[in-house]
């Protein structure tokens, strides 16, 4: 199987990825409280982790995932939020040299707070596209990508569900007992089971999927 990760890749796997597909996945995340159960890098993980396994389908390279967001829970312990401006300038910079670089398709998808960085990161990119009318770029919704169960969250049942999917070593349950474990996270958290996570990220896979898939197309 060919390589995904961009890290990993030697210059000739990168000419070979690029020629077979243009199109490159820059996960982005934050490094931020969610709850006393849940890692603080949860965003970027999850992110990355939908970018990999969408490349797997549609070809194209993965970059490594971008932990450093704005806005959200800061002064909680752990977080780490950047400034707004730190985070398009990185976004504006990746955006250059992977078109650069030759790619014509840039899927940046955040798992952070979709509805702020990344409707920063579509203002990023529509400059970027005015620029550079060769490269199009994609900014998927995280939770517009399910045809239902779109309700935006914290912690909540959700992204627990998905951690205990994807990484189940990361999640610790039984701290939601805890005093004050619920503060400042969505309540549902405690519903989150590995199953719900796995049926909701595959139908959010396949809509991923279809939209890169006709993005291609249009090249």
């Amino acid at each position: 199987m060919s390589k995904l990760r961009y890290e990993e890749m030697l210059p000739a796997d990168l000419a070979q990825a690029i020629a077979a597909a243009p199109l490159a996945y820059f996960p982005i995340g934050s490094l931020e409280y969610h709850g006393f159960h849940l890692p603080f890098g949860l965003d970027a993980m999850h992110a990355h982790e939908y970018c990999l396994r969408a490349a797997e389908q549609t070809g194209g390279v993965v970059l490594p995932p971008t932990y450093w967001g704005f806005r959200g829970h800061e002064g909680f312990p752990g977080s780490l939020l950047v400034s707004e401006a730190t985070v398009a300038s990185l976004a504006a910079d990746v955006f250059r040299l992977l078109t650069d670089q030759g790619f014509r398709l840039i899927v940046a998808f955040t798992g952070h707070w979709p509805a702020v960085q990344g409707q920063r990161l579509q203002e990023v990119a529509e400059a970027h596209m005015a620029q550079r009318p060769e490269c199009r770029i994609l900014v998927p919704d995280l939770f517009a990508l399910h045809p239902t169960d779109r309700e935006p969250e914290h912690a909540g049942r959700l992204e627990t569900s998905a951690m205990l999917y994807l990484r189940p070593d990361l999640v610790e349950m039984q701290r939601l007992a805890e005093p004050g474990a619920l503060q400042s996270i969505t309540a549902d958290c405690v519903e989150g089971t590995a199953e719900a996570g796995r049926a909701h990220f595959a139908v959010c896979l396949a809509e991923l999927v279809r939209m890169v898939r006709e993005a291609l197309a249009t090249l």
